[in-house]
């Protein structure tokens, strides 16, 4: 069988949906909301093999690169095809932003067939849902100031579900953010803010969720997420507006509030940003998804 690849479009949801919940997959990158959003960014393209959903990148750090493949098809049928597609465009088979669980699996199934590196600055940051909706503890006590404080100065703020009627609301948030970055021209800003755009034109197809915090009757907040599996929600994009330094816990907190369907919030990795892991880290994870790289030996 020749696979056939195609960029991803909205009616693979279902299909990566259901690939990514018998995976029980926690990694961001298996988000349909993600590979939908970032397929022009990764040049991503997706396949189908059996029960498996394949992927291949093209552009970026991932170039070159196919993805672990997703559901609960034959993995060694699946990675014979990969190699197969990879022999015929004449490049070595690479598996990118592996877990340590599918390191094993491709392990146990290959053994000794390839090499694991560390992918560093693609650990990923996941917090139980409970724990970020409740902020217990000492460990909390930072960001409790913080929400105090946020609370304190706004009595009246209110919180308002993200739906397909006010999602212009949140662009307009994430429009204040770009403007008040030191350069919001940067190419990987406009980049984001274009993702941001496009949830919002494809907000129920995409199964988006979200807030918008007010404050004084004004958004100063926002966030988009997505469900990723059962149990587990991907944190696309949180913004607040520049003078609002403490609305980043406020909506951190409110958005793990409105999902008690989640176990699990994903908030995805730092990319190797000081400034990001500072802030990611400050939010106490109860688990690093650590990445990989296998790149096939001989």
């Amino acid at each position: 069988m020749t696979l056939s690849f195609h960029t991803p479009v909205l009616e693979d949801r279902h299909a990566v949906l259901q690939a990514a919940a018998v995976s029980h997959a926690r990694e961001n990158d298996a988000a349909f909301a993600n590979l939908f959003l970032l397929r022009h960014k990764y040049r991503i393209e997706i396949a189908f093999c059996g029960n498996h959903v394949l992927r291949r990148y093209h552009a970026g750090f991932r170039a070159g690169c196919y993805g672990f493949p997703l559901g609960d098809g034959d993995l060694a049928d699946s990675i014979a095809h990969l190699q197969a597609d990879a022999d015929q465009r004449g490049i070595p088979l690479q598996l990118t932003l592996l877990t340590a669980a599918q390191c094993e699996q491709l392990q146990s199934v290959l053994p000794d067939a390839f090499a694991f590196i560390p992918a560093e600055g693609y650990t990923e940051y996941l917090y139980l849902r409970q724990n970020l909706a409740e902020m217990k503890g000492s460990r909390y006590h930072k960001k409790r100031n913080h929400i105090s404080q946020f609370y304190r100065a706004h009595p009246n703020a209110d919180v308002q579900p993200l739906i397909p009627e006010n999602v212009d609301i949140a662009l307009g948030v994430a429009k204040a953010w770009l403007a008040g970055r030191a350069n919001p021209n940067d190419p990987s800003l406009l980049e984001e803010f274009a993702c941001i755009q496009e949830a919002a034109d494809h907000w129920e197809a995409l199964g988006m969720h979200g807030i918008l915090l007010y404050a004084n009757d004004a958004p100063v907040g926002m966030t988009m997420v997505s469900e990723l599996s059962p149990g587990v929600w991907d944190v696309h994009f949180e913004k607040v507006v520049p003078e609002q330094r403490h609305a980043f816990p406020v909506v951190a907190n409110e958005m793990a509030k409105r999902l008690p369907q989640a176990e699990y919030l994903n908030r995805e990795e730092d990319l190797g940003e000081s400034g990001m892991r500072t802030s990611k880290t400050s939010y106490r994870p109860d688990l690093l998804n650590e990445k990989f790289i296998a790149v096939r030996k001989g």
